[in-house]
């Protein structure tokens, strides 16, 4: 088979949850590792990195390598950084900062061929395996295996949750608490904003009611099988547990922590 299969859809179909690591530091390595320990997929973060399609594209090939599903956190809804990202091979793409349904359909018509979407074709890119004799095979796998998700993180995107769920085309959406929390006027206290909670509890019961994946994020720090444990509770079935700067970042501040307690500071 010239293209994989995407995990986190064969197992949302399958009732399970889909675990997976965000990357931004840009290592083929890191990914090699995530894929290795288990996990089904990677979000290949561009919104707030500086990775060039260069370099998502070379953290696809780890991905394909290693059995990971990949999916692309693109900067903006635009159509060409869509499409873009999607001729690297990834199995999808993660939309941030959508605003309502008219918006969210922007977004899958950048996703999609016609005549789902309005995709611009070329069959020379690493997606479609550089053959344009294999284009309709392709065209099958996109529309098969290649998913959307726009992330609700803004007051104008939690007004259209009804909308945006009810898209066809829409059968995962993520919650950005920072983000939304900013954009309800409490700043960066995500969910322990009460008005945040609140709106986490309206996306997840409207996102059950049009039978929509809620895709979220644990609060780290806690023990990660507790910390899953709650978000498993809290109706999440699409889990990305952590980054891997954040990850390093943190054992870094916690390795030096301990060395200075040697010394009283």
């Amino acid at each position: 088979m010239m293209w994989s299969e995407n995990k986190v859809l064969k197992k949302i179909a399958a009732g399970q949850v889909p675990y997976g690591f965000e990357i931004m530091l840009g290592s083929p390595r890191i990914v090699e590792m995530v894929g290795w320990a288990g996990f089904d997929y990677i979000q290949l973060d561009q919104e707030h990195t500086p990775f060039g399609l260069e370099t998502i594209e070379d953290m696809v090939r780890a991905a394909d390598a290693t059995g990971l599903t990949s999916l692309v956190r693109v900067a903006q809804n635009n159509p060409k950084d869509i499409s873009r990202a999607l001729e690297t091979g990834a199995h999808g793409v993660i939309v941030p900062q959508v605003t309502d349904a008219a918006d969210v359909q922007k977004a899958l018509d950048s996703v999609y061929y016609a005549p789902r979407g309005q995709r611009g074709m070329c069959p020379v890119t690493r997606g479609a395996r550089y053959d344009d004799a294999v284009w309709e095979e392709y065209l099958a796998w996109v529309q098969k295996e290649v998913m959307f998700i726009p992330l609700i993180e803004n007051a104008s995107a939690l007004e259209s949750i009804d909308e945006i769920c009810a898209l066809p085309g829409v059968s995962v959406i993520g919650f950005g608490a920072g983000d939304l929390g900013q954009s309800l006027g409490v700043g960066a206290q995500g969910l322990a904003a009460p008005i945040v909670r609140e709106a986490f509890a309206k996306v997840r019961e409207t996102a059950r009611r049009h039978n929509v994946v809620l895709k979220g994020m644990p609060v780290i720090g806690d023990d990660p099988a507790k910390a899953v444990r709650n978000l498993l509770d809290m109706g999440v079935g699409m889990v990305m547990y952590d980054a891997d700067a954040l990850l390093f970042s943190r054992e870094c501040r916690n390795i030096m922590n301990g060395i200075r307690s040697l010394s009283g500071g």
